[in-house]
């Protein structure tokens, strides 16, 4: 493998990682029927891209993207297919999902490439896994650090914006983020600086905010492998 497809697929893997009681395995809709409406539903579409220069060589410009939605019980959906516009040739995993079970803190990873389903405990105190929307005080608190920018309309929906603090160097920022209060804090548009120069930007576009999406984006496919 080449020093760029090397830094590519290491680039597509950190964002297909980050942006992520048991349940058996089956094709029933994974919805907690006694759990309270109290997320707001909506129906999207998810683009990350990344850029990164390389030493010897051209630029990289790669690109996931697919549907993102969520139900009224905080169960959320993201597909992610990766494509690069770069000569580097695309290698890894390029189509893959993550099914976020809120209520039941289980994420079910469906790689269509490999046709597999990997089934993971959810992180404990981690905000983007929780099982129950983040207050408005407990976003304050997390963002103590970060840098205020304010309101704006992002995607058609009104965001608050921040300058994201650098944990690792003091007055330094490594990225913008905008999230939608409406939206439980959805974050809908972000720009982070990557290692070696790269950046890479998250955006929430053709948002149908409050529209249940298709219960059928809920379903695990009946021929998949499922690895332990």
């Amino acid at each position: 493998m080449s020093r760029a497809s090397a830094v590519f697929y290491r680039v597509v893997g950190l964002i297909l990682t980050a942006i992520c009681a048991l349940l058996a395995w089956s094709s029933t809709v994974l919805l907690t029927q006694d759990s309270s409406p109290h997320w707001v539903p909506f129906v999207a579409t998810l683009v990350q891209e990344t850029y990164q220069p390389v030493f010897s060589g051209p630029p990289i410009h790669g690109t996931i993207e697919g549907v993102y939605v969520r139900n009224s019980h905080g169960v959320s959906y993201t597909r992610r297919v990766a494509s690069s516009r770069s000569a580097v040739p695309l290698v890894g995993t390029r189509d893959v999902a993550f099914l976020h079970d809120r209520p039941n803190r289980i994420t079910y990873i469906i790689d269509f490439t490999r046709k597999t389903i990997r089934q993971e405990r959810d992180p404990a105190g981690d905000p983007d896994f929780a099982s129950e929307p983040i207050s408005r005080a407990d976003f304050e608190r997390l963002h103590a650090s970060d840098l205020y920018l304010g309101n704006q309309t992002v995607s058609g929906v009104e965001c608050e914006g921040f300058k994201i603090a650098d944990p690792r160097r003091k007055g330094k920022y490594r990225g913008e983020s905008w999230f939608a209060p409406s939206l439980n804090f959805l974050l809908i548009r972000a720009t982070t600086r990557l290692a070696d120069g790269g950046e890479g930007t998250t955006l929430v576009k053709d948002l149908e905010p409050g529209k249940e999406p298709d219960p059928s984006l809920f379903r695990l496919p009946e021929d998949f492998k499922l690895e332990k």
